[in-house]
């Protein structure tokens, strides 16, 4: 069995979250396939980044993408020996214009301040520490 901590729509994970639910039932289900108790980063990374990352799909009017939550990046992460690779967040829903499947992977970050390299390059971007 592949890692999957969570699977449910932006708009879901907000009311988890507002019923003090989330944390709890990630970090139980971190337990189950990890055989440890998540830390407290990684309980507070999940607290703090995920629900930000839900409030903005919900403000962009994107409540309704579905959210995987901290899943293994391959087939086989159950069989390899060692910690298994993670995808913080895979966002699935419909291209907004397009109307087809559209797949996004997130790598959360929790990072103070960033700031454009170059005016002119808007995808560059220095993170102090990086």
């Amino acid at each position: 069995m592949s890692m999957l901590l969570l699977k449910l729509s932006a708009q879901d994970l907000l009311t988890l979250d507002s019923r003090d639910r989330m944390v709890p039932h990630l970090a139980a289900r971190w337990r189950y396939f990890r055989g440890a108790d998540a830390s407290e980063s990684e309980r507070s990374a999940w607290a703090e980044s995920l629900v930000s990352l839900a409030n903005d799909l919900v403000a962009a009017g994107r409540g309704n993408v579905e959210m995987i939550v901290e899943c293994a990046a391959t087939l086989d992460e159950a069989i390899c020996p060692g910690d298994p690779r993670l995808i913080d967040v895979v966002l699935v829903g419909r291209h907004p214009k397009r109307h087809v499947a559209s797949v996004q992977l997130v790598e959360l970050k929790r990072w103070s301040t960033v700031s454009r390299v170059e005016r002119a390059t808007a995808d560059l971007l220095h993170v102090p520490g990086i």
